[in-house]
């Protein structure tokens, strides 16, 4: 639905805007409006086909038959619905997906133009808003994915923005294509070169989103994606795969009937020349898209393979490794490239300007990488390499931009998009290459984090320290604490672990820095055994400290905590505790207490007892003993959370106006039944790859603005007539 919302808000402003074309392009946007709409009718044509899945259908109507609804008042036992996956309870719920599907939403207009221009025959007009939209296109769909890498960081505790799963790499494949596709039309637009694979790309990229919507939506990933629909969404294979069938025949009959004459310039481009190195550029951005969607659709053809082959096919078992090991080379040659072409001219380039440029930049940007990965300690030749590619990205662009486009701002799209490129290359390597765990377990003890072997347990349990209430433990530069805990009410038992942080000065032991993270927990969310976890992160201009809750006690469960009782009769007796002990100041009548409203036939009496730890006074705590009319005793406890202390009259013994007893009752939870499994990690220069996002989708809107602002109607001058 809000797939359709976005379509309808997008086919108004073509309405208003495509002019020669709207016709065509509207009917091809109607059209599969009229396909979206299908999803969600929710009917049945005999008995075993359904179309669509309806989000309005009553309970009543898909449970029919059961015994339940036979009743008149049935819905006094239908309570709520379980409510969100606990991980999807953040403020990126509401941000996250608008953006990302207004991106796959917005594949469907360069797709529309595609096709109006084949089947007009008519390739020049369509030219201009195809670029436009796949400037927006890029922008926002790009955006969209880091939105979801930043939620992944933010909410998930795999430690990290980025995993390679099936879903990500489902949004992450059609921008690519959106990518190649866009530098290839800039190509036709300037040399009349390069339309046929134009259009092909760009219709690749909205089936794209389609087949992305199909390996997601039907379940057919299985257990290899956390995010893919199981269940219900079986029952959209092959209304999906319908759909895809017709908009892929659709294309491939409009692309044959014109393939004759479609124009093309039979002379081949020169080597130095801006056309032929965008092009290449292009190649490996849509190669690079390939390796992504065939490893990610291994559940999709290997039961095909196996009955070709007999052979299994399964996807990689170290999948981070798999990825990275390709696509650090695709990083490579398109940061190099994106800065490269912008030197050079379209259709032939002088050799003497263009080496005395790249010569200079090539050097800044290695002095720089040098001191980067001496710093970094980066000594992986591939990601020194690719240290390299991102500072000439970075250097090359800058130098664009101010020696040749004379920082005319509305020329510097390229450069700045290019520039934000690198830049996230940078941040991604910094961030990742030097990514270390600070809470390496102290106390040897094994746990079972559900891992696949023994040795990925026994690695996961190196990596997890155990924090019990109010015990500091060494972390990297810091002592970390757990303070306490607090639960909110309400559906699912989330409950905030209060950690602190401190770094000392070695010598002086003076606190240089203190801070508190608050990582979340779901205990047994929605009647499930287990912990589902939400991570805390402190931020720095040059790091974040990453932490989140691997194991904690379940309470609900576990209190083997009891009270001791203690005598105390004159001021200054002492109460020994766990971690610290209690002064005993005396009795008072002077009681303010929310709890107590006073009457005249009351003896209220509180006891004045300071606590302190190891480090000194804590608090004070003011258990009431209220006698009632000479007849009835209550007893009001106080608490002390951070401590776990319960604290509470057993009896006053009054042996005259001198000589007062009471036994005071104390309880204190044991440490090692109040306890925490904590993972804390450092992110070194990870703002770097946000403020590479950032530039980067300044830069497509600065091309945009700049498009907009020209007149014309795109005409080729290498094709026009």
């Amino acid at each position: 639905m809000l797939w359709t919302f976005w379509h309808c808000v997008l086919g108004l402003v073509v309405m208003n805007t495509s002019k020669g074309l709207e016709t065509r392009t509207m009917a091809i946007i109607a059209m599969v409006q009229v396909f979206l709409g299908t999803m969600i009718l929710g009917f049945w044509l005999g008995p075993d086909i359904k179309v669509g899945s309806t989000p309005f259908i009553l309970l009543r109507n898909s449970m029919q038959g059961a015994p339940i609804f036979s009743l008149s008042n049935y819905m006094d036992f239908v309570k709520d619905g379980s409510g969100l996956n606990v991980l999807l309870q953040n403020y990126w719920m509401v941000i996250h997906p608008p953006v990302l599907f207004l991106g796959f939403a917005t594949t469907l207009i360069p797709f529309a133009y595609c096709i109006a221009a084949l089947w007009k025959g008519e390739y020049t007009t369509f030219v201009k808003p195809t670029i436009a939209w796949a400037l927006f296109n890029g922008a926002v769909l790009g955006t969209g994915i880091m939105m979801g890498g930043a939620w992944a960081y933010e909410s998930l505790n795999f430690g990290g923005y980025w995993a390679w799963d099936p879903v990500e790499n489902a949004s992450l494949v059609p921008w690519l294509v959106l990518i190649s596709a866009m530098h290839t039309l800039l190509v036709y637009r300037s040399t009349g070169r390069a339309l046929t694979i134009t259009i092909i790309l760009f219709l690749l990229t909205h089936l794209l989103v389609w087949y992305s919507t199909f390996l997601t939506r039907t379940g057919i990933l299985g257990k290899t994606s956390v995010h893919a629909f199981t269940g219900d969404g079986k029952a959209l294979t092959y209304h999906l795969l319908v759909v895809i069938a017709v908009l892929l025949l659709l294309s491939i009959a409009l692309l044959v009937k014109r393939w004759r004459s479609m124009p093309r310039i039979k002379t081949e481009e020169e080597t130095l020349s801006r056309e032929f190195w965008m092009f290449i550029g292009s190649v490996i951005l849509f190669l690079s898209s390939i390796q992504i969607a065939v490893t990610t659709s291994i559940p999709v053809w290997s039961p095909l393979a196996k009955w070709i082959s007999g052979k299994d096919f399964a996807p990689p078992t170290n999948i981070m490794q798999h990825y990275n090991n390709i696509q650090v080379w695709v990083a490579v040659v398109v940061g190099i490239l994106s800065a490269t072409v912008l030197y050079m001219k379209f259709r032939h380039t002088e050799t003497k300007v263009l080496g005395k440029r790249l010569g200079l930049t090539a050097i800044i940007a290695a002095v720089m990488a040098a001191g980067i990965g001496w710093g970094q300690r980066i000594t992986t030749v591939q990601y020194d390499i690719m240290l390299f590619a991102a500072c000439y990205g970075i250097v090359a662009n800058i130098y664009y931009g101010i020696i040749v486009q004379k920082v005319r701002f509305k020329k510097l799209g390229p450069s700045v998009a290019h520039m934000g490129f690198a830049t996230v290359l940078l941040g991604i390597l910094l961030s990742s290459y030097n990514k270390h765990v600070i809470s390496y377990s102290t106390t040897g003890e094994s746990m079972n984090f559900g891992k696949s072997t023994p040795q990925e347990n026994a690695k996961e349990s190196m990596e997890n320290e155990t924090l019990y209430l109010g015990v500091p433990v060494a972390m990297g530069d810091y002592l970390a604490t757990y303070v306490g805990d607090s639960d909110v009410a309400g559906k699912d038992r989330r409950i905030y672990y209060k950690v602190n942080f401190e770094k000392k000065d070695s010598a002086t032991h003076k606190v240089l820095e203190q801070f508190m993270l608050y990582p979340d927990a779901f205990i047994n969310p929605k009647g499930q055994e287990g912990l589902s976890a939400n991570p805390s992160t402190k931020h720095y201009w040059d790091h974040d400290v990453f932490t989140f809750i691997n194991g904690a006690t379940d309470k609900s469960k576990t209190d083997t905590s009891t009270y001791r009782s203690n005598i105390v009769s004159k001021q200054g007796d002492t109460i020994y505790l766990n971690n610290g002990f209690m002064i005993f100041n005396g009795f008072s009548k002077d009681i303010n207490d929310k709890r107590y409203v006073p009457s005249d036939s009351d003896l209220a009496v509180k006891a004045i007892l300071s606590v302190y730890d190891v480090n000194g006074p804590v608090h004070e705590l003011n258990p009431l003993y209220i006698l009632h009319n000479k007849q009835y005793i209550n007893f009001m406890e106080d608490t002390l959370q951070s401590m776990g202390l319960e604290v509470r009259f057993a009896n006053l013994n009054v042996k005259s106006k001198d000589s007062v007893s009471a036994e005071i009752m104390v309880k204190q939870t044991d440490p090692k039944d109040d306890f925490i499994v904590l993972k804390a990690l450092v992110f070194p220069y990870i703002n770097v790859l946000w403020l590479g996002v950032l530039i980067m989708v300044l830069g497509f809107f600065i091309s945009l603005g700049d498009l907009l602002n020209k007149k014309g109607s795109g005409v080729i001058p290498a094709i026009k007539k």
